[in-house]
């Protein structure tokens, strides 16, 4: 997921929550690349495009999980832990947390890679 797409799908959740406006949300969202122009601000369409998109690689990823544990190429018990550690949503990891997660996001990727 690009970092664009993450802070479409970050700013959508509070569209979707009532928070913000899809246009605030949009007006939010990092411009836009055009060739050879500065940078534009993102239309409604091109906001909503990208959260399509991040939507799509989300989706996309849960298959790719969900497959690999079919496979046994992930144990479950490896993905609970990983899960527990950033269940709390999009809050921020103290660095006790973001250590913890390091620490078993490298130990389930090295039992993945073989």
């Amino acid at each position: 997921m690009t970092r664009r797409q993450l802070e479409s799908l970050t700013s959508f959740v509070r569209v979707s929550a009532g928070e913000i406006k899809l246009k605030e949300a949009a007006s939010l969202a990092s411009p836009g690349r055009t060739k050879g122009k500065r940078e534009t601000p993102l239309t409604i369409g091109s906001y909503y495009r990208t959260v399509h998109q991040a939507r799509r690689n989300v989706r996309e990823s849960l298959v790719t999980i969900v497959i690999a544990l079919w496979l046994g190429v992930i144990r479950i018990d490896d993905l609970r832990r990983l899960f527990e550690l950033v269940g709390g949503g999009t809050r921020d990891l103290s660095s006790e947390e973001a250590e913890r997660f390091a620490q078993v996001l490298d130990a389930l990727l090295s039992r993945i890679i073989v």
